[in-house]
């Protein structure tokens, strides 16, 4: 008797299966006819993926919605060239490309599957391209992303395991088995088309008046009670299937919810290490830029005390002269003269010496104060003419009128200025020509000073502005000249947040020039400056 009531209940499900396909039966015909037009679309060319083996072992297709390896997994793909195209003959190549944060790679191969074990850690970008060797055509690639992971690789297994062990139990059997009935009704649906539909109206008829007559018998013959039983049975059993299922769904909501924590922590591991490594790297620049500064302050103070040395040797010498010998006056003030001129060198040499330090030790301060620009020049033009008289240079001026009044650093103007003019006339030789110049450009303005004295060579030019560099030029009269005042020069400039250059050639003199903004006010001013040496 129960063996007929349980054949009565898989009947009633089985006439549902029947009503519903009759519902699909239009639906499938029009299916069929869109199969059917799409075979008739162009010859399109795409690369498939046929399946993965992770460790050899074939995946699922859920499996590829979270595809998760862990570093000593191996990881294979296999894929073909789908196309419509059943005259395609012509050879063709595959290309392979994988990426990850740090690096990329790719090659061309004729094989339909790819390997790749031992993996760093990362997110990997993984595609493949097929296509014509003699570039007729490339095919649709295939895009696939997947992340290295040895903790999330574990936490997905686990979580594999855990839906392996809820299919093997009854319950989840008998859905597989009706999902696999469902299923095969679909396959055999489609493949009959226009047939299934005709078939499925008379066997509904068929069985619909089957039922009717069934149903008068279970009136007659089952006892109500016996068939709510079953009924009561089966509803337990689905819903112990639905809470199964729920708890299975937060399971894997909760390792998603690691998942998405562990690669927030691992983003923020990877920025800090990142900004560790820029820290290394600047402390390593600062580093090699110390020991730079502290060996030319080595060879400055060298040079230093080599330079005085010999001056300081001569005033000796002419010392001892003066008091060994008689001498007439004539010969005593001669004496003297050298005396006095060998110490004006060794006091300019200290105060050079004494004005580098103090650039190098403080921060530079700045005197802003409103003046006329092209006075300020003048006035340096007018304290070196004496020089240029004495070797009969003539020194020729030209200023922009529309240059007006400026906030600017008199002395430090004034201090540039003067170093420039007073080189030129020392590297000029006697007749030669000065010319100084000051223009508005661009919201700056430039000063110039040129000569046709003996000029830089290509050396010369590269090493103009560091501190102590000695030229291969030489002044034209013998003047003194310590090789510190081009770099004092690049570093008021720079203060005043400007620039300095030269432009020259060996026997055709020389052109230095320099450039300082022009500042409405002189909050903006010392802003500007500020926000320069703090990037500095």
């Amino acid at each position: 008797m129960i063996k007929i009531l349980y054949f009565a209940y898989k009947m009633k499900q089985f006439l549902k299966k029947i009503e519903t396909i009759k519902q699909r039966g239009i639906s499938l015909v029009v299916l069929i006819l869109l199969i059917y037009t799409s075979s008739l679309w162009g010859n399109n060319r795409n690369v498939t993926l046929d399946f993965v083996k992770v460790n050899g072992k074939l995946l699922e297709k859920e499996d590829l919605e979270l595809l998760v390896v862990g570093r000593n997994d191996s990881i294979s793909f296999f894929y073909h060239l789908d196309t419509k195209d059943t005259t395609l003959r012509t050879a063709f190549i595959f290309r392979i490309f994988i990426k990850n944060s740090k690096d990329s790679s790719s090659y061309t191969t004729n094989a339909k599957n790819v390997n790749f074990k031992n993996l760093p850690e990362d997110d990997y970008n993984f595609r493949i391209e097929a296509f014509d060797p003699r570039n007729k055509w490339n095919a649709e690639p295939l895009k696939i992303n997947f992340k290295v992971d040895d903790k999330i690789s574990g936490l997905y297994s686990e979580l594999k395991d855990l839906r392996n062990k809820v299919q093997k139990s009854s319950i989840t059997a008998e859905i597989k088995s009706k999902r696999d009935f469902t299923r095969i009704l679909d396959v055999i649906s489609i493949a009959l088309g226009f047939v299934v539909g005709l078939i499925v109206f008379f066997v509904f008829y068929f069985v619909a008046k089957r039922k009717s007559n069934f149903k008068k018998d279970l009136q007659i013959d089952i006892k109500p009670g016996i068939y709510n039983n079953i009924v009561a049975l089966e509803k337990i059993k689905y819903e112990q299937i639905l809470l199964e299922n729920s708890n299975l769904r937060a399971e894997v909501s909760a390792l998603r919810g690691q998942i998405d924590a562990l690669n927030s922590r691992t983003d923020e591991l990877r920025r800090q290490n990142q900004e560790l490594k820029d820290k290394v790297e600047r402390l390593s620049r600062s580093k090699d830029e110390l020991e730079e500064l502290q060996t030319q302050k080595d060879e400055l103070f060298a040079l230093v005390i080599h330079d005085i040395k010999n001056p300081a040797s001569l005033i000796k010498n002419l010392v001892e002269l003066l008091r060994s010998y008689d001498l007439t006056a004539t010969e005593q003030q001669e004496i003297i003269d050298d005396i006095l001129e060998t110490t004006s060198r060794i006091v300019l040499l200290s105060q050079e010496v004494s004005r580098v330090l103090a650039l190098e030790s403080s921060v530079i301060s700045l005197n802003l104060e409103t003046a006329l620009f092209n006075n300020v020049i003048q006035d340096v033009v007018a304290f070196n003419t004496p020089a240029a008289k004495n070797k009969n240079i003539e020194i020729f001026t030209d200023y922009d009128d529309k240059i007006e009044e400026l906030k600017i650093d008199v002395n430090k103007v004034r201090e540039v200025t003067d170093n420039l003019l007073s080189n030129a006339i020392k590297f000029t030789q006697r007749g030669g020509e000065v010319r100084i110049s000051t223009r508005l450009e661009f919201g700056k303005v430039v000063v110039q000073v040129a000569d046709n004295g003996l000029g830089l060579s290509e050396e010369d030019i590269s090493r103009a502005f560091q501190r102590g560099a000695r030229l291969s030029a030489t002044p034209t009269n013998d003047e003194p000249s310590s090789g510190l005042g081009l770099w004092i020069v690049k570093r008021l400039v720079e203060s005043m947040q400007g620039r300095v250059w030269v432009v020259s050639a060996l026997g055709k003199g020389s052109t230095f020039s320099f450039t300082i903004p022009i500042f409405e006010d002189t909050d903006t001013f010392l802003e500007e400056v500020s926000s320069e040496k703090l990037m500095n």
